[in-house]
Parts: structure tokens; sequence; C-alpha cells
């Protein structure tokens, strides 16, 4: 899936980079962490809105973004592959029917420059978060335990209530994604995936991602587009990130079971 995504975006002229542990496995184990089940890719908004574009109308993989799909749990987008059915092991998952193995596909969007209207943004950008998370049915209560699920319910009703009462699951999503264009891309210094802008080490320059700062790298012996920066994005993200957890710690941060259909 990613090497059909990475020639959809050469041919297209699209800047993207492999991210988060894609970006950690290649430039560590030159391919796939190996205990991670995913991929990550981050575009810069524009080229990100015109990858969705693309893959809307392709009839090799199945695409979800948060506007194509209601209800969508999510601040980005996914690539399923239809031919595989993903089994979430959370109570109150609201994954998509046709999820299975899947790319996460995340947009860059602008940030101001000084820090504390980054992060009055970045708050901002957290309560409309939580508005659709709060209001898209009992997402409010999910969890991998039945008892906890239950006592979310109880708990976290109010919550859902309060939030109801402002608007429903579409107009907070529609707040969440017309509030993170704010700042445009191209005419920012500084940029990141918003969900994590409030911590500073998800903040990045926005030249990192600009055309003439990415390279090809290797990942399970093809090349893949990256950033050239690679080590600082690592580092600012990771810290030691070139150490191996220990071993307890080398587990999937997802839950889930994957099957071909």
């Amino acid at each position: 899936m990613l090497i059909y995504v990475d020639k959809i975006c050469k041919s297209n002229d699209l800047r993207y980079s492999i991210y988060y542990g894609t970006l950690l496995g290649a430039v560590r184990h030159k391919g796939f962490i190996p205990w991670d089940d995913d991929i990550d890719i981050v575009l810069p908004r524009p080229d990100y809105e015109k990858l969705l574009y693309i893959l809307e109308k392709d009839l090799n993989y199945k695409l979800s973004t948060p506007m194509n799909e209601n209800p969508y749990r999510y601040t980005f987008s996914k690539l399923f592959d239809p031919k595989t059915k993903l089994v979430s092991k959370q109570i109150f998952d609201y994954e998509d029917k046709n999820a299975g193995v899947f790319i996460d596909i995340f947009p860059l969007d602008g940030l101001p420059d000084l820090k504390e209207e980054q992060y009055s943004f970045a708050l901002q950008m957290d309560m409309y978060k939580a508005g659709f998370m709060n209001t898209l049915g009992c997402l409010y209560a999910r969890s991998y335990s039945h008892f906890r699920s239950a006592i979310k319910l109880l708990v976290k009703f109010p919550t859902y209530i309060k939030y109801r009462n402002q608007g429903n699951y579409n107009y907070w999503r529609d707040m969440y994604e017309s509030y993170s264009q704010k700042y445009p891309f191209e005419s920012s210094n500084l940029c990141g995936h918003l969900e994590y802008v409030k911590y500073q080490k998800a903040i990045y320059p926005t030249s990192w991602f600009k055309k003439e700062n990415l390279q090809s790298i290797e990942f399970e012996g093809q090349k893949i587009s990256a950033i050239k920066n690679a080590d600082l994005f690592l580092e600012q993200y990771f810290g030691d990130y070139m150490t191996l957890p220990p071993e307890d710690e080398r587990v999937s941060n997802h839950l889930y079971d994957f099957y071909w259909k």
C-alpha cells in the first residue's frame, strides 16, 4: 500500500514523508519496527487535500476521511485494504465498517510563531476534538473492559450532554476541520499535526517538509520519501530513538486483529 501511494504522490508531484513510527522504523530498522502494524505518512495540507481527492476515486483501496465518512472518529484520514478486515478489541470503538489493514494519512497545518499563541490554538483544537469525540454515539465510553465502559457511560454522560447541547457531531467535526486551517501551511514558519501540537515536541519548521528538503530513504528494500531532517525530527519526538525500548514495551499501540476476507 505504501509503494502504491508513493507512486501516486511522485506522479502527481505531491510532497509527502513517512512519519512517526514509520520514519523511526526506516532509520533504525530499514523498514518496519518489528512490533509495529501500520504505516504513517504526512503531507502539507494542500498536498494532503490533493491526495485525498485522488484516492477517493481509487478502486483498489478504500479511503476514509473526516469529511467523506459520517460518523468518523479520527482527525486524519485512513486508507484501507478492502481485502482485509480489522476487528477492534475496544468496546464502543466506532471503527469504520470497512476498516482493514491501513495507512494513516496525516495533514500538516501551519501554526503561529509565538508559543503562547501556539498553546492557545492547540487548546481550541482540543476543545473541538473533544466535542466530536464526545458526541459520536457512545464513543466517550470506549474502553477495553466492559466494566470500565459501563462506568464511563454513567460518569461521562454529563460531559456528553454538555457538548451535545452546544452542537451535534457534525457541528464539532466541521469546527475542527475549518479551524485547523486558520494558519495556512505555505505562509507559516511552523507546522504540525494539530492533534498533538500542545506538546512542543510535535511542532516543526515548515521548511523540513518543503520539496527541496525531501529525500529517498530505504524501507523494506524500497525507496520511499522522507524528510532530510529525519534525525532532528526523531530526536525531538522520541528522544534517544536509536536505543530499543525494554522487551516488555515492544508491543503494538493498537489492540486490533486483522483477517483476510
